[in-house]
């Protein structure tokens, strides 16, 4: 397995940016001949595994604009 805590899976995928998740996971291929994507769903379940296979795909907004009227809802 990953052979990771929780804590640590979320300090290195909620702190990166998307290019450094991307290089991470490339990293992470050679390294381990194994995709982060496919070893994060088979070492995690559910919301979990959506939060972090969501970040590994490396699509968060990084816009640092804030849409006020969502905001107060």
């Amino acid at each position: 397995g990953l052979g990771t805590t929780e804590s640590v899976l979320i300090e290195i995928m909620c702190s990166r940016t998307n290019a450094q998740i991307a290089e991470l996971r490339n990293v992470y291929q050679q390294m381990y001949k194994s995709s982060l994507e496919k070893d994060l769903i088979g070492e995690t379940s559910g919301h979990f595994k959506r939060l972090l296979v969501s970040l590994c795909n490396g699509g968060r907004d990084e816009s640092m604009q804030t849409d006020t009227l969502r905001a107060n809802q």
